[in-house]
């Protein structure tokens, strides 16, 4: 259960947190509603990454999933990457008073991924995501039994964790933009049905309200971050409906994250183009 810095009033993002997809205020990292702002222009442009080389082989430190407006979306891969998000998550982590021993994301698991956010090549977010496997999940460690029935009735679990932002420069739209990349990587990639994540109780609002998680877990104290936490969930077909309907629409009053994602059509170009990447493993490692 791992997240760092929401998004306050005005652009800033103060202690979103997640700590491995969807992605926690604290979750015991996560953003808190109280942290957004609501005056957001409409996203002018974005563009996919293309490589200057014909295969994913020229992958580069600087390339990256998405750029749109004036900041950007990568796969941490390199050793400098990952130092600065651990680097990043222990202040935030430290920040709000939580432990922060346990929040690096140096973890060489086929099945995690840690997703960052540039402005000008600055470091302004990141969250990571794991995807379910024989070595579970962080929130096994409390919530085991509510995991266990999602897996007995075949569905495939993914968590959002280590979610840390920079309270001076993030915004809704690049937390939209954070949140849909690991989308996209679980439920488009890997096949997740369901996203969940563990989170401070005090940023569980939040959660509920700007991306329609629900509670599953009960409150207790999460033994990484020594904080209390609860376990949110949140379904694929939810989140599917809500891109197909909400989109773009960030100049009417709807009171969740949504209007910031990705079109459908941009969606389907970044699931094509991380289709091509996978076929460098040693870049895009490939889970069972």
């Amino acid at each position: 259960m791992q997240i760092a810095n929401h998004l306050q009033s005005g652009t800033a993002a103060k202690n979103i947190q997640p700590a491995h997809l969807p992605f926690s205020p604290y979750q015991s990292d996560s953003i808190s509603s109280d942290d957004v702002d609501p005056q957001f222009h409409r996203p002018r442009k974005y563009r996919i990454s293309k490589h200057p080389g014909s295969t994913p082989n020229h992958i580069t430190e600087t390339d990256c999933l998405l750029q749109r407006n004036d900041y950007s979306i990568h796969l941490v891969s390199s050793l400098k990457q990952r130092i600065k998000a651990s680097t990043l998550i222990k202040r935030m982590y430290a920040s709000r008073g939580y432990q922060t021993e346990s929040t690096s994301v140096f973890s060489t698991s086929p099945n995690q991924y840690t997703f960052e956010a540039r402005r000008s090549q600055q470091l302004i977010g990141t969250l990571t995501l794991t995807i379910d496997s024989d070595n579970g999940l962080l929130a096994n460690t409390l919530y085991q039994t509510e995991l266990d029935q999602f897996r007995r009735q075949g569905r495939r679990l993914c968590e959002v964790s280590k979610l840390a932002f920079n309270p001076e420069t993030s915004s809704k739209e690049i937390f939209a933009s954070l949140f849909h990349i690991a989308h996209i990587f679980a439920h488009h990639i890997h096949g997740a049905d369901d996203a969940v994540i563990e989170i401070n109780p005090r940023h569980a609002t939040f959660y509920k309200r700007m991306l329609g998680f629900r509670q599953i877990g009960e409150l207790r104290t999460c033994p990484r971050v020594n904080a209390p936490a609860v376990l949110l969930h949140l379904n694929r077909e939810y989140v599917e409906k809500q891109i197909v309907h909400l989109t773009g629409q960030t100049k009417h009053c709807i009171k969740n994250i949504y209007p910031y994602f990705l079109t459908k059509c941009q969606e389907n170009e970044i699931v094509q183009y991380v289709q091509v990447l996978r076929s460098a493993p040693v870049l895009i490692p490939r889970s069972s």
